[in-house]
């Protein structure tokens, strides 16, 4: 936690002189936690990340009368949105919602605006902590629209921003004096230090979604419905590197109708394969198709649940699929983040791109190392239908005969 007002420390040193700079109080225009810092050499002030979210790692600098971020990290994306958002800042008041639910005296803010789906939620996994651990204080969450339906039970207020995912990174100074306002008659107040990967024993996935996850040790009772779930997105596809490859005449008798000119009909074609080939293995397979975009085009016995657009209800409604799924399949990104924390197992595809972010979209729970990497395969986005159809088979088959042989080898010869 840090403390946020009144603000009277900060890491920060003056790139001209080395000065360590001088706090002047603090600043939330958005997603970004700012202290306002003067240099006591040379006079120059600067808004500087306090160490929250993203800002807990790679805090930078801005200087106020330039607009030039100092960026020790080289983080160029983090660098970029601050310098665009103050650049282009606004005065737009936003719509927020205040819900108290019992009396604020001892304020601790968690700050989850931001502009990426996934960052949102992990900062909002931050909550359950405080909740169990620091009932000292009265937890004030700070969230986007889209994320309010998941706020946990015991929060001492919610102040809901309205403002969409594509304007997460916005500067706004109305928004920063609305916080002002709100914050400054306490005597003090707390920020969040909002980890942006918080560790999996401190939150459980129910407690934000309502929603039970799948109960592995009931794994081959529920063989008898074999349910496996892909997530899709049309941003970022399951496809081969080239130029598509033929794929098996399979294809034609399915009938699904895309085009190969389009990387989204391969991605159908690729998932109507590996459900085809689980299902000449477990007849009695349950096959979904989860995520953002148009229904069609799928075998009528694949379960089309794709959304235009997400809703809370939608949300939900996914998330209960994903913990009837012994196995839940997609490509790397937030996307994955709900379905691996409520899935018996996960396999996620990897572009080579993003293998930076390794790991960062898969919500694990706290259990033996070795029960990980048996739940939790990571492949290469290239893999074939029926490469893929193989890992998937052996998960279906073998998960829990290979997990009973590891609970009793954790046990004392």
């Amino acid at each position: 936690m840090i403390r946020l007002y009144p603000l009277s420390e900060s890491q920060h040193r003056c790139p001209f002189d080395d000065a360590k700079l001088e706090p002047i109080g603090w600043y939330i225009p958005g997603m970004r936690n700012l202290a306002d810092l003067r240099c006591p050499e040379c006079g120059r002030e600067f808004y500087g990340d306090l160490p929250a979210g993203h800002g807990l790692n790679y805090p930078m600098l801005l200087d106020k009368q330039t607009g030039k971020v100092h960026d020790p990290y080289g983080v160029d994306w983090f660098a970029d949105w601050l310098r665009s958002s103050h650049a282009d800042r606004s005065k737009e008041r936003l719509g927020l919602v205040e819900e108290e639910f019992h009396p604020v005296r001892s304020p601790l803010l968690l700050n989850c605006l931001d502009t990426i789906y996934g960052h949102c939620l992990l900062k909002l996994l931050n909550a359950q902590y405080y909740l169990e651990h620091r009932t000292d204080f009265d937890l004030v969450v700070l969230v986007p629209t889209f994320m309010r339906w998941m706020v946990p039970d015991g929060v001492a207020a919610i102040w809901t921003v309205d403002s969409p995912l594509r304007r997460g990174t916005e500067w706004n100074d109305w928004l920063a004096a609305d916080l002002h306002q709100r914050l400054e008659p306490y005597a003090q107040c707390w920020l969040s230090a909002a980890y942006s990967h918080p560790h999996p024993k401190h939150y459980s996935i129910e407690r934000f979604t309502r929603v039970k996850p799948f109960p592995v040790g009931e794994w081959n009772e529920r063989l008898s419905t074999p349910t496996v779930t892909f997530i899709w997105r049309e941003d970022r596809v399951w496809a081969a590197a080239g130029p598509p490859a033929r794929m098996p005449r399979v294809i034609a008798r399915l009938k699904v109708r895309v085009g190969f000119d389009d990387p989204n009909g391969e991605q159908g074609q690729r998932v109507a394969l590996l459900a085809t080939q689980l299902r000449h293995a477990f007849p009695a397979l349950d096959f979904a198709v989860v995520g953002l975009g148009s229904q069609g085009g799928m075998p009528a016995w694949i379960d089309d649940l794709r959304q235009p657009a997400i809703t809370d209800r939608v949300e939900k409604t996914w998330c209960e699929r994903y913990a009837r799924s012994h196995v839940v399949i997609g490509v790397h990104g937030s996307n994955m983040l709900l379905p691996s924390a409520h899935a018996g197992a996960t396999v996620e595809l990897m572009p080579p791109q993003c293998s930076g972010n390794i790991i960062q979209d898969l919500l694990m729970p706290d259990v033996d190392c070795r029960e990980i990497l048996l739940r939790y395969r990571i492949l290469p986005s290239s893999i074939s239908s029926v490469d893929l159809a193989a890992t998937v088979v052996f998960l279906l088959r073998d998960l829990c005969l290979v997990r009973t042989s590891l609970t009793h080898q954790s046990v004392d010869p």
